[in-house]
């Protein structure tokens, strides 16, 4: 097998204050061993998760050379503004080393419940274009002193003298479904933010021709659009029963079995994973990923 973009590999860790040492375990994991992001999910209606800003930065503060991402931030609670100045300060707190993921919203009961829009999709779509232009103007004006006025359908700023610039170019990444929002994705974002339960795999080559065809039509290259597939499943460990979820999308099995699927699904134009646990033992599943699934991976690409 071959691909044409360099993999990249990353953990997931959720937003939970009652996990301190798993918490600690993951991040420093993914930071010891070199892995591109730790993503952290956005959905402040769950009573589970802290909110996910504050978690990320401390996450943050504590790892030296892995990036940070929101996956997604929900723009029904947040307003684009405010995740811009939250992004570009954290980002000069870790030495440059934020991603901002950005959706619309997706638990419409739990937005409403918290005082949120019940954005319909045609406007859950605007707000997901308003939020990646402004965000971009923001970050462009920062330190000029020159004020920025954007007047979108659903977020708008008059006249706003923006601060603190950022210490590098944040690439912004969307979460998409609908054939609008991949389009969308291609023709705007740095990346594409999608998981397995919500995307199944057979749907990956159809989900990446949008995102080229949104690019391509927009004029950019849809080789610089990078894309992000949430990996939510279980990894056998030795000496443990092997777990198996029972629901479309999730991943289960050997070493093998993950670095087989991981392969295919770069091979139908995926570039980044984010290893996802969601039973049994997260740290010892996440240090067999990093020291055992991903070579294979990198072997079977050709990329090691």
């Amino acid at each position: 097998m071959s691909t044409e973009r360099t993999i990249r590999f990353g953990l997931n860790i959720d937003p939970l204050v009652d996990r301190p040492e798993e918490t600690a375990a993951l991040f420093t994991l993914a930071d010891e061993a070199g892995l591109a992001l730790i993503a952290m999910q956005d959905h402040a209606y769950n009573p589970r998760f802290a909110e996910t800003w504050t978690v990320l930065t401390a996450v943050a503060l504590r790892t030296q050379r892995v990036h940070v991402l929101t996956n997604v931030a929900t723009l029904a609670l947040r307003h684009p503004v405010m995740l811009a100045k939250a992004a570009a300060t954290l980002d000069r707190l870790s030495g440059g080393r934020v991603e901002l993921g950005l959706g619309a919203g997706a638990f419409w009961d739990g937005i409403a419940a918290m005082g949120g829009p019940r954005w319909p999709p045609h406007e859950a779509l605007t707000a997901l274009k308003d939020a990646v232009r402004l965000c971009r103007l923001l970050w462009d004006a920062a330190g000029t002193g020159q004020p920025v006025t954007y007047e979108g359908r659903i977020f708008r700023v008059s006249g706003l003298t923006f601060g603190p610039a950022p210490a590098h170019p944040i690439p912004l990444w969307v979460g998409a479904i609908r054939p609008h929002s991949l389009r969308l994705a291609g023709a705007l974002a740095d990346g594409l933010t999608i998981s397995t339960p919500y995307v199944l795999p057979e749907r990956l080559v159809e989900v990446n021709r949008l995102v080229d065809e949104g690019a391509m039509r927009a004029g950019r290259d849809p080789r610089f659009v990078r894309r992000l597939y949430n990996l939510l499943g279980v990894l056998d460990v030795p000496g443990s029963r092997p777990l198996r979820v029972n629901r479309p999308g999730f991943l289960s099995g050997s070493v093998e079995d993950w670095a087989d699927a991981i392969a295919r699904f770069a091979e139908s134009g995926m570039d980044t994973f984010l290893f996802w646990p969601v039973a049994g033992d997260y740290v010892t599943q996440a240090r067999r990923f990093i020291e055992e699934v991903i070579p294979r991976v990198q072997i079977l690409l050709g990329q090691r």
